[in-house]
């Protein structure tokens, strides 16, 4: 059996993933993302790669 691990997110977080999910599915452009998130496109990308490399826990 696969143990399981819990992540607490607050709301921001949350948000963030939910963006950055969608960037990695191809559903949003970096350029969009960044924009809702007031960040720069940038770090938009490393957020989108290190969501790839380490999950959700990688956002927290």
């Amino acid at each position: 059996m696969a143990a399981t691990e819990r992540i607490t997110m607050t709301m921001r977080e949350l948000d963030r993933f939910k963006v950055i999910e969608a960037v990695a599915e191809c559903r949003l452009k970096p350029g969009q993302a960044a924009d809702r998130l007031r960040l720069s496109v940038r770090q938009v990308e490393r957020l989108v790669l290190r969501y790839r490399a380490a999950g959700v826990a990688g956002l927290v």
